[in-house]
């Protein structure tokens, strides 16, 4: 097992990963161990846990029989069409199980000395992670133009995140937490300075996977289209010859790895000036 800690016994940065609909922490845990055998070198993973019961999702039997409950990270109540996915009209409002289940694993990390600094997501946890993208984007905009808000600053600090992991892309919008939103909408900004700010797309440093033989490859290029910023220091997408799992070739996964601890690296040196 990977140490939790670095050479100097610091806790290493922390990424949180986030499964797809119908799977659960357990299942993505080991849909990530390729994948963590590298990232563990610079990295611990938080394996997330939706909250409302699910059916088995697409491509999780019969390798995770048994292994449930599955769960998923949008409500039963939220109804999708296709129609409805290549619109983006769907809700863009996180439910709150899902906002408090967040934001209490990253203060139990940072009460334990560490810090949440990056994001994976698989599938459905792509809305998740691209919402949570948006929303320290929106806090960071408002705290950068010298404006004040309703909310207190304290109530979003947690939305700190410095790039993600987006494999297997879902479809859009992303799904935020309902706070960010309050915080930008009781800002004192001008309603434009508001409107500018929720329109803007994401320009953290993002790695999309998209793989050329899943069925549903389209949603994400969706999601990536509407939703992020491509372009060097912004997001990059790598297109790979699997379906919809995670890419299995070693040199794909280790490409992936060191694009993380790259991007980290730059980060950090970037908040050391």
């Amino acid at each position: 097992m990977a140490s939790s800690t670095t050479t100097n016994g610091t806790p290493k940065p922390t990424l949180l990963a986030f499964h797809g609909s119908g799977s659960n922490a357990t299942c993505h845990h080991i849909q990530l161990l390729r994948l963590s055998k590298y990232l563990n070198k610079h990295f611990q993973i938080e394996d997330m846990n939706a909250p409302f019961p699910s059916a088995a999702g697409p491509g999780v039997l019969p390798f995770f029989e048994g292994m449930g409950p599955y769960k998923r990270w949008l409500p039963l109540s939220e109804i999708t069409s296709k129609e409805s996915m290549e619109n983006g009209t769907g809700t863009h409002i996180m439910a709150p199980e899902v906002e408090d289940l967040i934001r209490s694993t990253v203060s139990r990390i940072h009460t334990e000395g560490g810090k949440v600094v990056g994001l994976i997501g698989f599938s459905q946890g792509t809305k998740i992670v691209a919402g949570l993208l948006r929303a320290c984007e929106i806090r960071r905009a408002v705290q950068a133009a010298g404006a004040t808000s309703g909310i207190d600053a304290k109530e979003v600090d947690w939305l700190d995140f410095h790039f993600a992991l987006s494999v297997c892309g879902s479809y859009p919008p992303p799904v935020g937490p309902k706070v960010a939103f309050e915080y930008l909408e009781s800002s004192t900004l001008s309603a434009e300075e508001k409107e500018k700010i929720a329109k803007e797309k994401i320009r953290i440093p993002t790695l999309h996977m998209q793989g050329l033989q899943d069925e549903w490859a389209w949603t994400g290029k969706l999601l990536i289209a509407k939703d992020y910023e491509l372009g060097e220091g912004m997001s990059e997408v790598r297109e790979t010859n699997g379906g919809h799992h995670y890419p299995q070739p070693t040199e794909i996964t280790e490409g992936m790895a060191e694009w993380a601890s790259e991007v980290w690296e730059r980060v950090e040196d970037d908040l050391q000036r």
